[in-house]
């Protein structure tokens, strides 16, 4: 690693635990000293963490901190968005090409916000999306394309993908070493998508996203463009909402009155997948792709929640996300996630049965 690469890692490093305008002064300080100095200065900064600090630890401090700040005002916010090598960028789009999405859900502003809040109002502030479905094996869909109208004449277009052998991979993480699980697709124009990689960490709370973006359609020109106008924090806020969706998708397909919404979508042809030129004889067109899609309405949605009331409650029924439990013995169980309330014990016996109907592909 050379001095550019290394100082490059550092602000990615640091750029979790400084302000934005803390990182770029040590930034400018590191950058003008000479390769001796440069070293001093690295060993007085590694002065301030544990000497046997896991990775785990080191993203427990930068989550808490993050919270701290509401994630405003960060180093991120001096990272330019960097793209994967073009090999590595491969490697990744032969994952996602590993399935195909089976369900297309479509949500208008009130819906997309009654279903983040299903999660969100009881982790206002939440620095980032949890990661306990993935070690509690609870995923109704892994692989879905999801479109939000925001009300302003915008649609919001993204697919998340989560790998068919993420239960294996999740198995092989332990608290020095992250495993990629899945990827977030977010189209940017025509099915061209900046793609966030999805990494978990045993013992970690939180879903881990990599600095350096995939990519698909996106041409040369396109991506240094990208690098010169936007910065880390801005693609990371605007694909943190997308998951904030998605994981409210997954929890209301976990919820005992929610999910039945879910019961009746209707087979469509997926457009997208089939804008793409045949390949093949001449002659020969490509098979049509159908996709289950499924428009939630927001005023249906209200109504599980809220058992029909005309007025607003607490929910019947609400959701205490998974987590890391640590023992006096020092031993670290997970803790399931679950629904507690009134109707809790409607929730354990059909989940897989629904997981099952979902993930069936056309």
């Amino acid at each position: 690693m050379n001095r550019h690469e290394y100082e490059d890692y550092l602000s990615v490093m640091l750029a979790g635990v400084l302000t934005k305008e803390e990182h770029q002064k040590t930034m400018e300080h590191l950058h003008s000293l000479p390769d001796e100095e440069l070293e001093s200065g690295i060993k007085e900064i590694q002065q301030r963490f544990p000497e046997e600090m896991t990775m785990k630890q080191m993203m427990d401090m930068q989550h808490s901190i993050l919270r701290k700040s509401n994630m405003k005002n960060t180093g991120y916010d001096n990272i330019p968005v960097t793209f994967l090598s073009a090999e590595r960028n491969s490697e990744l789009l032969q994952n996602i090409s590993k399935s195909r999405p089976a369900n297309l859900i479509q949500l208008d502003k009130k819906s997309d916000d009654a279903v983040i809040a299903l999660w969100r109002e009881a982790n206002q502030n939440a620095a980032g999306i949890p990661s306990d479905l993935f070690f509690s094996g609870h995923i109704p869909l892994p692989d879905c394309k999801v479109h939000v109208d925001d009300g302003n004449g915008n649609i919001i277009k993204f697919r998340v993908v989560i790998f068919p052998d993420y239960q294996k991979l999740v198995e092989e993480t332990d608290e020095n070493n992250s495993v990629r699980i899945g990827a977030v697709l977010y189209e940017i124009r025509d099915g061209d998508c900046m793609i966030l990689s999805l990494e978990v960490l045993r013992g970690h709370d939180w879903i881990i996203t990599e600095t350096l973006l995939g990519y698909k359609g996106i041409p040369d020109y396109a991506r240094d463009y990208f690098h010169e106008h936007l910065n880390t924090a801005q693609v990371w806020t605007s694909i943190g909402e997308c998951l904030s969706t998605w994981y409210g998708i997954q929890i209301a397909l976990l919820h005992p009155l929610v999910k039945d919404i879910f019961l009746n979508p209707v087979t469509v042809i997926d457009e997208s997948a089939n804008k793409k030129p045949s390949k093949g004889k001449k002659g020969k067109k490509r098979p049509l792709r159908y996709i289950k899609r499924h428009i939630i309405n927001a005023e249906e949605l209200k109504n599980r929640i809220h058992g029909g009331s005309n007025f607003q409650r607490h929910t019947l029924v609400w959701y205490v996300m998974g987590h890391w439990r640590r023992y006096a013995t020092g031993k670290k169980v997970f803790i399931n996630p679950y629904w507690k309330g009134a109707l809790r014990d409607l929730k354990n016996s059909e989940i897989r049965e629904r997981e099952i109907v979902l993930e069936e592909n056309v």
